[in-house]
């Protein structure tokens, strides 16, 4: 190896050689032989790729999200989802070996990556061991997961020695889907939100980041998609998206007022530059409703901005907010997946 060494290297190895050999003989005798310096680099080099694949295997074992919706030999986002006829109401799809439990309704959560949409599952799963607050428990870390995760809640009186043999799955469980965020996956997100594949929505906001990334994926792919608005008024019902603006206990972070005015602000941008695009396109009719693609139904607006408590009549949504956090009470946000309560403030 000496050719690729640089000399002050190289001079550096030669004197450790020489000292070790000078003071520890029978440790270069016994264990290093002729050169000293390039067993121990060896040895340094050996422990340190062993450690990283010990830590990679600890990751990949420890620090994963939830309960992937993988198929047996199916490793796209939905997985088992992909048959939206079963969902509600149903619940026996297949994840490997293991059946589903039955489920009543289907609540997805959704928004931009790294939000903390999986934090917040594994809090709502595990309700029955934190105090109300939240304190004594500590969330897992997570990765950014490429596919969809879920879990199951329930009343605590709906896990009886009944039907269901004492096992979780009755009359008043929920299915949660917590669908990952990166954006090229995103486009099947709207699979889960047309009328009748979920019933509510849960829309996350980082409250300690810009809100440019979660109001884009909430423009496109919900308020102004064509599919998912049609779907709704098609079955005259109200999509209700409770935004939960996470991370509150960080300093720094913005309350939910605040993030309800950033986003307000962000959505109208959007609106504006669509309500551009078409007046150029369509010349002369600039009040048309669909953009060229027939993919995106344009948001209207009664005033001058887009009013976040009335989006209008023919936007069949209502979005509410919430705020969340490590040692707040998401009790709100369990009734709300549980049962569709409200919180108190919007």
């Amino acid at each position: 190896m000496a050719p690729y060494l640089p000399p002050p290297l190289l001079r550096i190895m030669h004197g450790l050689d020489a000292h070790i050999q000078l003071h520890h003989a029978p440790l270069a005798t016994n264990y290093c032989y002729d050169e000293p310096s390039m067993a121990i680099l060896s040895a340094l080099f050996l422990a340190y790729m062993l450690w990283k694949s010990a830590s990679g295997m600890w990751t990949s074992t420890t620090m994963r999200s939830t309960a992937h919706l993988i198929g047996e030999e199916n490793n796209t986002v939905l997985g088992g989802l992909t048959g939206i006829g079963g969902i509600v109401g149903g619940g026996d799809k297949r994840r490997g070996d293991h059946a589903s439990p039955t489920f009543r309704e289907t609540v997805v959560i959704c928004g931009a990556k790294d939000s903390g949409k999986t934090s917040l599952l594994h809090r709502l799963c595990n309700m029955k061991e934190m105090d109300s607050d939240g304190s004594s428990w500590d969330p897992p870390m997570t990765v950014t997961s490429l596919t969809a995760n879920a879990g199951f809640i329930c009343p605590w009186e709906d896990i009886t020695n009944g039907d269901n043999n004492g096992k979780i799955g009755g009359t008043m469980t929920i299915r949660i889907i917590d669908y990952p965020g990166h954006q090229s996956l995103l486009s099947q997100l709207t699979t889960l939100l047309i009328q009748g594949a979920m019933t509510r929505l849960i829309f996350v906001l980082d409250a300690t980041e810009p809100v440019t990334e979660g109001a884009a994926l909430l423009y496109q792919y919900i308020l102004t998609h064509a599919q998912v608005r049609q779907s709704w008024s098609k079955a005259g019902k109200t999509l209700v998206i409770l935004v939960v603006c996470t991370k509150c206990d960080v300093n720094g972070a913005k309350n939910y007022k605040r993030m309800k005015i950033q986003l307000r602000t962000e959505l109208d941008r959007l609106r504006k530059v669509d309500m551009a695009i078409s007046d150029g396109s369509n010349g002369t009719n600039g009040g048309a409703n669909h953009v060229d693609d027939n993919t995106k139904i344009l948001l209207h607006v009664m005033g001058k901005s887009v009013d976040l408590d009335n989006l209008g009549s023919d936007v069949p949504v209502s979005l509410h907010f919430v705020e969340s956090g490590y040692g707040k009470d998401i009790t709100a946000i369990h009734e709300f997946v549980l049962n569709g309560v409200l919180p108190s403030i919007k």
